[in-house]
């Protein structure tokens, strides 16, 4: 897996899948002028995994899947915040509104050299906080290394008010369009392919 990210590393270990989890070194920012944000995500997570492809240690795995998610609120970005200022900001903006949150996955089949990329969207709605709820929040430091600066699974989830969508795509890793890829790709999962699994191609 390309990530560092451990919640997405617990969702998977739920599947009973043995992971080998390597941080991939890339620029995670998205180019000025574009807002295909669902295609995007999908774009990253391929570099992520093309970013440890050619790690040694990894010379005999078949699998590799990365994921990307960015939350987006009145026509901006939120990516991670970089401290706890800007995660304040961050929370005045999300605090009180609807932000969508994408993410974008691939699973790569080195045997056959295929990636099969996919993404999914979700709404959700926060609460209105007061200024100590907000210095709070950030006090806990959940708004570390995570795009949009919180986190549903912990104490983040005080503050939704409703999620129209997946919970697992907001907390980075949605499980069910991992396992449509799955499917597709013929993965092992002990579930048996019919060749339906829902799949879209970036820019489709």
């Amino acid at each position: 897996m390309a990530s560092a990210s451990p919640r997405r590393r617990e969702l998977l270990s739920k599947l009973g899948i043995e992971l080998l989890v390597y941080e991939p070194d890339i620029d995670e920012s998205f180019p000025p002028g574009r807002d295909d944000y669902d295609v995007l995500c999908m774009e990253l997570a391929r570099r992520k995994i093309e970013a440890v492809l050619g790690r040694p240690e990894l010379g005999d795995c078949r699998w590799f899947l990365a994921a990307d998610t960015t939350v987006l609120v009145k026509n901006r970005v939120l990516g991670k915040p970089e401290n706890p200022g800007e995660a304040l900001e961050f929370l005045n903006i999300l605090a009180g509104a609807v932000h969508t949150v994408v993410t974008g996955v691939a699973l790569y089949d080195r045997r056959i050299n295929k990636y099969y990329p996919d993404f999914e969207e979700a709404r959700v709605r926060i609460a209105k906080m007061t200024k100590r709820e907000k210095e709070w929040y950030i006090e806990t430091g959940e708004w570390q290394g995570v795009a949009g600066g919180y986190r549903i699974q912990e104490k983040g989830a005080l503050f939704i008010e409703s999620i129209r969508g997946t919970y697992t795509n907001v907390m980075g890793l949605p499980m069910r369009t991992v396992y449509g890829i799955m499917r597709l790709a013929n993965y092992p999962i002990g579930i048996k392919s019919s060749g339906n699994g829902r799949h879209r191609a970036p820019g489709k």
